[in-house]
């Protein structure tokens, strides 16, 4: 029996709420966004799926997140090898390709023919026919950036309509902008599937847990307030604090606020987002700014302020408008309401004012 994770936050309540919704037939399918670090995986497999395996279901999780271009095929055979059963459960974090079968066809889909024997649908039929079943789809709108995973989406929301009595899904993902060109878009397959709902942002008494957590492991006590006013200045991103308090658990010397500091520049996250910056156009740089700034974008002010940073006449609507969609497809920014713009990321947005801050 493996053994409890006393650093787990436990969300019952909100995963008590999401199985009633599906037991009662109230609803087969949600769409959960969170932003990254958000705790919303944890959710899946320590809250969610243990929760549904009480009340009877069988589940099968799934993450998008490292499959590439073969999302949509390494998915299809995931779940195949779920319905013959020949694996009781996928609830293996962050991958669920562990079968030796399934990673020798993922590494020989560039050279073979990738037909597959049966479609999506037959395939959620029979997952479908060994009886009721919860499916946990991790970052589902990464299967929304290859246009060739159109089809096998059209099959999973047939399947899927199908047997909505007998399976439930709960898709998940880190980007708004990606789970609207999914479930928002008329001409996407998912139009309209399912209820909305956001991961709820931790209260206080997360940091109380982490605080007995970590009396629990080194003997030392942490003052919850003081975690608290961190975690709020840090956008109440547990993953963001988790880290932090991780740090004074391998370092006795570390006190908080140093341990806060020390986390406070990812140098992984840092140089992921540099790259992003690097790569931009240089007008996409500037609209970036801009909506870090909250500025109406396509307002004149705007693009004359735009112009005066680049040195140059203000950049037409029509361009401004361009770099925005390309920002907008490559989930850097995303929209939140009618004219209004946001940084999908939150640590690329605390990460761009830090850095704004510094420099001219």
């Amino acid at each position: 029996m493996a053994t409890p994770d006393y650093w787990h936050y436990p969300r019952t309540q909100l995963a008590d709420s999401v199985l009633m919704a599906f037991d009662s037939g109230l609803s087969h399918a949600l769409t959960m966004f969170a932003p990254r670090r958000m705790g919303k995986t944890e959710f899946l497999l320590k809250d969610i799926a243990p929760r549904a395996a009480e009340h009877g279901w069988r589940v099968f999780y799934h993450s998008f997140m490292t499959d590439g271009d073969e999302a949509g095929e390494v998915f299809r055979l995931s779940l195949g090898e779920f319905a013959t059963g020949k694996v009781r459960t996928w609830l293996k974090p962050l991958t669920a390709r562990v079968s030796a079968e399934v990673l020798g066809v993922k590494a020989e889909l560039g050279t073979k023919d990738t037909t597959p024997p049966h479609s999506l649908t037959e395939v959620v039929q029979a997952v479908a026919s060994g009886g009721r079943c919860l499916l946990l789809l991790d970052e589902a709108q990464i299967l929304t950036r290859q246009a060739r995973n159109e089809e096998l989406l059209g099959g999973l929301r047939t399947g899927l309509d199908i047997n909505k009595d007998t399976l439930k899904v709960l898709f998940t993902g880190s980007s708004r902008e990606g789970l609207r060109r999914m479930f928002s878009e008329a001409r996407a397959p998912f139009f309209h599937f399912g209820t909305n709902i956001e991961l709820p942002t931790l209260d206080r008494g997360f940091c109380t847990h982490l605080a007995e957590a970590f009396h629990r492991s080194t003997g030392r006590r942490l003052d919850e307030w003081k975690l608290w006013a961190e975690f709020e200045s840090m956008g109440c991103v547990p993953g963001r604090l988790r880290a932090v308090v991780e740090a004074m658990v391998l370092n006795a010397e570390l006190g908080l606020e140093q341990a806060v500091a020390l986390k406070l520049h990812d140098l992984h996250d840092e140089a992921q987002y540099a790259r992003i910056v690097k790569a931009l156009p240089v007008l996409d740089r500037q609209v970036l700014l801009a909506v870090l700034e909250a500025a109406a974008l396509f307002a004149e002010d705007t693009r004359t302020r735009i112009g005066a940073r680049l040195g140059s006449r203000p950049p037409t609507t029509t361009a401004v408008q361009s770099a925005t969609e390309r920002l907008l497809r490559d989930e850097i920014i995303t929209r939140r309401e009618r004219g209004q713009y946001e940084i999908s990321d939150p640590g690329f947005a605390q990460w761009l004012q830090s850095l704004s801050q510094t420099e001219p």
